[in-house]
Protein backbone atom coordinates (compact mmCIF):
# COMPACT_ATOMS: atom_id res chain seq x y z
CA UNK A 1 0.00 0.00 0.00
CA UNK A 2 1.43 3.35 -1.06
CA UNK A 3 0.89 6.08 1.51
CA UNK A 4 1.47 9.72 0.59
CA UNK A 5 1.66 12.67 2.95
CA UNK A 6 -1.03 14.95 1.49
CA UNK A 7 0.41 18.48 1.20
CA UNK A 8 3.08 17.18 3.57
CA UNK A 9 2.28 16.05 7.07
CA UNK A 10 -0.54 18.58 6.95
CA UNK A 11 -2.70 17.20 9.74
CA UNK A 12 -0.15 18.54 12.22
CA UNK A 13 1.87 21.14 10.32
CA UNK A 14 0.99 23.96 7.88
CA UNK A 15 0.11 22.45 4.50
CA UNK A 16 2.46 22.74 1.53
CA UNK A 17 5.29 24.30 3.56
CA UNK A 18 8.86 23.09 3.89
CA UNK A 19 8.08 22.55 7.58
CA UNK A 20 5.32 20.05 6.71
CA UNK A 21 7.49 18.34 4.08
CA UNK A 22 10.47 17.98 6.41
CA UNK A 23 8.16 16.42 9.02
CA UNK A 24 7.15 13.79 6.42
CA UNK A 25 10.58 12.49 5.45
CA UNK A 26 11.11 9.97 8.28
CA UNK A 27 7.58 8.52 8.40
CA UNK A 28 8.27 5.29 6.47
CA UNK A 29 5.83 6.18 3.70
CA UNK A 30 5.85 6.04 -0.08
CA UNK A 31 5.92 9.73 -0.82
CA UNK A 32 4.72 13.29 -0.51
CA UNK A 33 1.96 15.05 -2.45
CA UNK A 34 1.93 18.76 -3.22
CA UNK A 35 0.25 21.34 -5.46
CA UNK A 36 1.94 23.60 -8.00
CA UNK A 37 0.91 27.03 -9.27
CA UNK A 38 2.87 29.58 -11.34
CA UNK A 39 3.61 33.18 -10.35
CA UNK A 40 3.37 36.29 -12.50
CA UNK A 41 7.11 36.08 -13.20
CA UNK A 42 7.01 32.39 -14.09
CA UNK A 43 8.21 30.73 -10.87
CA UNK A 44 6.71 27.36 -9.94
CA UNK A 45 5.46 27.58 -6.37
CA UNK A 46 3.86 25.09 -4.01
CA UNK A 47 0.41 26.26 -2.95
CA UNK A 48 -3.00 24.62 -3.15
CA UNK A 49 -5.35 27.54 -3.65
CA UNK A 50 -5.28 29.76 -6.71
CA UNK A 51 -5.44 32.76 -4.36
CA UNK A 52 -3.96 33.93 -1.08
CA UNK A 53 -6.04 34.27 2.07
CA UNK A 54 -6.87 30.83 3.47
CA UNK A 55 -3.43 29.63 4.60
CA UNK A 56 -1.35 32.77 4.08
CA UNK A 57 -2.33 36.38 4.59
CA UNK A 58 -2.81 38.75 1.67
CA UNK A 59 -5.15 38.91 -1.29
CA UNK A 60 -5.02 38.23 -4.98
CA UNK A 61 -4.37 35.33 -7.32
CA UNK A 62 -1.01 33.56 -7.50
CA UNK A 63 -0.95 34.13 -11.25
CA UNK A 64 -0.93 37.91 -10.79
CA UNK A 65 1.66 38.10 -7.99
CA UNK A 66 5.46 37.99 -8.41
CA UNK A 67 7.46 35.44 -6.46
CA UNK A 68 9.16 38.12 -4.32
CA UNK A 69 5.75 39.49 -3.39
CA UNK A 70 4.42 36.03 -2.67
CA UNK A 71 7.37 35.18 -0.44
CA UNK A 72 6.45 38.10 1.81
CA UNK A 73 3.09 36.53 2.63
CA UNK A 74 2.90 35.31 6.23
CA UNK A 75 1.23 32.20 7.54
CA UNK A 76 -2.14 32.92 9.15
CA UNK A 77 -1.10 30.76 12.12
CA UNK A 78 0.47 33.35 14.44
CA UNK A 79 2.39 30.73 16.42
CA UNK A 80 4.34 29.58 13.35
CA UNK A 81 4.33 32.60 11.05
CA UNK A 82 7.88 33.63 12.00
CA UNK A 83 9.40 30.25 11.11
CA UNK A 84 11.56 30.43 7.98
CA UNK A 85 10.21 27.03 6.87
CA UNK A 86 6.66 28.39 6.86
CA UNK A 87 6.83 30.53 3.74
CA UNK A 88 5.41 29.54 0.35
CA UNK A 89 8.16 27.34 -1.17
CA UNK A 90 9.22 26.88 -4.77
CA UNK A 91 8.90 23.49 -6.41
CA UNK A 92 12.67 23.46 -6.84
CA UNK A 93 13.20 23.82 -3.09
CA UNK A 94 11.03 20.75 -2.48
CA UNK A 95 12.77 18.74 -5.21
CA UNK A 96 16.13 19.50 -3.54
CA UNK A 97 14.70 18.33 -0.20
CA UNK A 98 13.33 15.07 -1.63
CA UNK A 99 16.28 14.29 -3.92
CA UNK A 100 18.52 12.59 -1.28
CA UNK A 101 15.63 10.46 0.06
CA UNK A 102 13.84 7.41 -1.35
CA UNK A 103 10.49 9.18 -1.47
CA UNK A 104 8.26 9.66 -4.50
CA UNK A 105 6.96 13.16 -5.14
CA UNK A 106 3.40 13.52 -6.43
CA UNK A 107 3.12 16.90 -8.15
CA UNK A 108 -0.43 18.03 -8.77
CA UNK A 109 -0.57 20.70 -11.45
CA UNK A 110 -3.34 23.10 -10.40
CA UNK A 111 -4.60 24.22 -13.79
CA UNK A 112 -8.19 23.03 -13.83
CA UNK A 113 -9.45 26.49 -12.78
CA UNK A 114 -6.64 28.86 -13.78
CA UNK A 115 -4.68 28.32 -16.98
CA UNK A 116 -0.90 28.66 -16.67
CA UNK A 117 0.80 28.87 -20.06
CA UNK A 118 3.59 26.32 -20.41
CA UNK A 119 3.32 24.99 -16.85
CA UNK A 120 3.64 21.35 -17.98
CA UNK A 121 6.92 22.02 -19.78
CA UNK A 122 8.22 24.06 -16.84
CA UNK A 123 7.49 21.22 -14.40
CA UNK A 124 8.98 18.53 -16.64
CA UNK A 125 12.14 20.56 -17.29
CA UNK A 126 12.66 21.17 -13.57
CA UNK A 127 12.14 17.49 -12.77
CA UNK A 128 14.71 16.58 -15.42
CA UNK A 129 17.22 19.11 -14.07
CA UNK A 130 17.18 17.18 -10.81
CA UNK A 131 17.16 13.75 -12.49
CA UNK A 132 13.93 12.88 -10.71
CA UNK A 133 11.96 11.47 -13.66
CA UNK A 134 11.69 8.00 -12.11
CA UNK A 135 10.65 9.35 -8.69
CA UNK A 136 8.02 11.85 -9.72
CA UNK A 137 4.33 11.34 -10.44
CA UNK A 138 2.37 14.18 -12.03
CA UNK A 139 -1.38 14.40 -11.47
CA UNK A 140 -4.11 16.74 -12.70
CA UNK A 141 -7.86 17.06 -13.13
CA UNK A 142 -7.04 18.48 -16.57
CA UNK A 143 -6.76 15.66 -19.12
CA UNK A 144 -5.26 17.98 -21.74
CA UNK A 145 -2.47 18.76 -19.32
CA UNK A 146 -1.74 15.06 -18.79
CA UNK A 147 -1.55 14.51 -22.55
CA UNK A 148 1.02 17.31 -22.79
CA UNK A 149 3.10 15.68 -20.05
CA UNK A 150 3.06 12.37 -21.91
CA UNK A 151 4.27 14.06 -25.11
CA UNK A 152 7.01 15.95 -23.27
CA UNK A 153 8.36 12.84 -21.52
CA UNK A 154 6.62 9.46 -21.73
CA UNK A 155 8.80 8.12 -18.91
CA UNK A 156 7.24 10.40 -16.31
CA UNK A 157 4.21 8.69 -14.77
CA UNK A 158 0.89 10.51 -14.70
CA UNK A 159 -2.41 10.22 -12.85
CA UNK A 160 -5.90 11.44 -13.69
CA UNK A 161 -7.67 12.98 -10.71
CA UNK A 162 -11.34 12.08 -10.34
CA UNK A 163 -13.70 13.89 -8.00
CA UNK A 164 -17.48 13.81 -7.48
CA UNK A 165 -17.95 16.54 -10.11
CA UNK A 166 -16.19 14.38 -12.68
CA UNK A 167 -18.79 11.67 -12.18
CA UNK A 168 -21.53 14.26 -12.47
CA UNK A 169 -20.56 14.69 -16.12
CA UNK A 170 -18.87 11.37 -16.95
CA UNK A 171 -19.41 7.73 -16.01
CA UNK A 172 -16.70 5.26 -15.04
CA UNK A 173 -16.31 3.96 -18.59
CA UNK A 174 -15.60 7.47 -19.90
CA UNK A 175 -13.18 8.20 -17.08
CA UNK A 176 -11.18 5.05 -17.79
CA UNK A 177 -11.15 5.93 -21.49
CA UNK A 178 -9.63 9.32 -20.64
CA UNK A 179 -6.92 7.59 -18.61
CA UNK A 180 -6.05 5.44 -21.62
CA UNK A 181 -5.95 8.43 -23.96
CA UNK A 182 -3.66 10.26 -21.54
CA UNK A 183 -1.43 7.18 -21.11
CA UNK A 184 -1.86 7.35 -17.34
CA UNK A 185 -0.31 4.81 -15.00
CA UNK A 186 -2.57 5.82 -12.12
CA UNK A 187 -6.08 6.99 -11.45
CA UNK A 188 -6.59 9.12 -8.33
CA UNK A 189 -10.25 9.19 -7.25
CA UNK A 190 -11.81 10.92 -4.29
CA UNK A 191 -12.65 8.41 -1.54
CA UNK A 192 -16.38 9.11 -1.96
CA UNK A 193 -16.52 7.83 -5.55
CA UNK A 194 -14.58 4.61 -4.95
CA UNK A 195 -16.37 1.29 -4.73
CA UNK A 196 -15.75 -2.34 -5.64
CA UNK A 197 -16.66 -1.81 -9.30
CA UNK A 198 -14.38 1.22 -9.62
CA UNK A 199 -11.33 -0.64 -8.35
CA UNK A 200 -12.10 -3.80 -10.32
CA UNK A 201 -12.58 -1.99 -13.65
CA UNK A 202 -9.57 0.27 -13.16
CA UNK A 203 -7.36 -2.74 -12.40
CA UNK A 204 -8.70 -4.49 -15.50
CA UNK A 205 -7.41 -1.52 -17.53
CA UNK A 206 -4.00 -1.83 -15.88
CA UNK A 207 -4.43 1.29 -13.76
CA UNK A 208 -3.25 1.62 -10.18
CA UNK A 209 -5.88 3.17 -7.90
CA UNK A 210 -4.67 5.72 -5.34
CA UNK A 211 -7.35 7.48 -3.31
CA UNK A 212 -7.58 10.99 -1.81
CA UNK A 213 -7.99 12.40 0.87
CA UNK A 214 -8.24 9.61 3.44
CA UNK A 215 -8.28 10.88 7.04
CA UNK A 216 -10.83 8.46 8.53
CA UNK A 217 -9.93 5.10 10.07
CA UNK A 218 -13.30 3.69 8.95
CA UNK A 219 -12.75 4.77 5.34
CA UNK A 220 -9.19 3.46 5.39
CA UNK A 221 -10.34 0.01 6.51
CA UNK A 222 -12.94 0.01 3.73
CA UNK A 223 -10.30 0.88 1.14
CA UNK A 224 -8.04 -1.90 2.39
CA UNK A 225 -10.85 -4.39 1.74
CA UNK A 226 -11.29 -2.94 -1.75
CA UNK A 227 -7.56 -3.48 -2.33
CA UNK A 228 -6.72 0.00 -3.55
CA UNK A 229 -3.06 0.60 -4.34
CA UNK A 230 -2.45 3.77 -2.38
CA UNK A 231 -3.92 6.65 -0.39
CA UNK A 232 -3.24 10.33 0.22
CA UNK A 233 -3.71 11.45 3.80
CA UNK A 234 -3.13 14.41 6.10
CA UNK A 235 -2.20 11.90 8.83
CA UNK A 236 0.35 9.57 7.21
CA UNK A 237 1.75 8.15 10.45
CA UNK A 238 -1.70 7.18 11.75
CA UNK A 239 -2.87 5.69 8.45
CA UNK A 240 0.42 3.80 8.09
CA UNK A 241 -0.17 2.22 11.50
CA UNK A 242 -3.65 1.06 10.45
CA UNK A 243 -2.29 -0.45 7.23
CA UNK A 244 0.48 -2.31 9.08
CA UNK A 245 -2.02 -3.63 11.66
CA UNK A 246 -4.12 -5.14 8.84
CA UNK A 247 -1.20 -6.95 7.20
Amino acid sequence: MNIYAHRGNSGFYPENTMYAFKKSIDLDICGIELDVQKTKDGILVVHHDETLGRVFDGKGSIKKITFDELRKADLNDEKLRDKSDCKIPTLEEVLKLIEPTNLTLNIEIKNNKVKYKGIEEDVVNLVKEHNMEDRVLISSFNSKSLKRISKLDENIKTAYLVGPLTFKFRNLKKVLKICKECKCTYIHPSYDVVNKEFVKEAHKKGLLVQVYTVNSITIMKKLLKLKVDGVFTNYPKIINTIVNDQL
